[in-house]
């Protein structure tokens, strides 16, 4: 590889992972458009692009949800048991997303479909920022809905295959609204759960026949050397993030969530009308 791409490659998961221990979110909405671009730069058609962007987008993601879940799990912010029933909800759900995404889905729709989603959760975030959530451990685990629970697994499992996002983007604010965890709670949690969902969209996007590139080191859709380049790197920042976390306000912590995913998801309608 060029220098100058894996500089930059560095750089995206220095951004990637200190985001994913900051909102315990994957990073997938900002690791999938960047790696599409790449791969299309590398005249690879945008069918098996959008693919590997995913499939490598979930290696990443997967790795960067290990140390996040820790440090969160040392702070004390992660229920275990709702980790557990996301997760094992998460994994039939990312079965499904597995097919609609390999049969169904052209690389033209997936991009679009995944501009939608971003745009929809920020607005919905922003008009909700201020509802009322609960504020223990033991509120939270007093009131848990376990139907409401299985709706968003399932529901996660699904986005995360398809879109390849670790699912906190759509299971944190899912959890805040739906079952009103508190914010910190939410992230904690959500981490927890992406280590077991992205897991298993790893090995369903590697199982997957797929043309190799050498360069790029492919087993099926995920690229090793460019998931393990940023995904080293993301380990290490996430740490930061997680420490940032519990020194930021959890209203501003919303705003920054919401925020960050209307950016990604109006660049992706850009750059979809530009191409059009």
């Amino acid at each position: 590889m060029e220098e100058i791409l894996i500089i930059s490659l560095v750089a995206l998961g220095i951004v990637v992972g200190f985001i994913t221990g900051l909102l315990g979110i994957g990073g997938g909405f900002i690791l999938v458009p960047v790696f599409n671009s790449l791969f299309c730069s590398m005249d690879i058609p945008l069918d098996i692009s959008i693919k590997m962007a995913v499939g490598t987008s979930l290696f990443t993601v997967f790795l960067t949800s290990v140390v996040s879940a820790y440090k969160h799990y040392l702070r004390g912010n992660i229920l275990w048991r709702c980790s557990l029933v996301l997760g094992i909800l998460g994994v039939i759900g990312s079965l499904i997303g597995l097919k609609i995404s390999m049969e169904y889905l052209s690389g033209d729709l997936h991009k679009r479909l995944f501009a939608i989603l971003l745009i929809f959760i920020s607005i919905y975030g922003m008009c909700s920022v201020k509802r009322k959530i609960l504020e223990s451990i033991e509120a939270t685990y007093s009131t848990i809905d376990y139907r409401k629970l299985f709706v968003i697994g399932i529901s996660v499992g699904i986005i995360s295959s398809i879109f390849g996002i670790g699912g906190g983007v759509v299971t944190i604010p899912l959890l805040i609204y739906l079952l009103r965890f508190p914010i910190r709670i939410a992230i904690g949690t959500s981490s927890g759960m992406m280590v077991l969902t992205s897991l298993i969209g790893i090995v369903g996007y590697m199982s997957v026949p797929c043309p190799i590139y050498r360069h790029l080191l492919n087993i099926g859709y995920v690229s090793l050397v460019v998931g393990l380049i940023v995904g080293f790197v993301a380990m290490i920042s996430s740490r930061y993030g997680t420490v940032a976390t519990y020194k930021v306000g959890s209203r501003t912590l919303k705003y920054i969530l919401y925020s960050i995913l209307m950016l990604i998801g109006t660049w992706e309608t850009v750059e979809y009308l530009v191409e059009h």
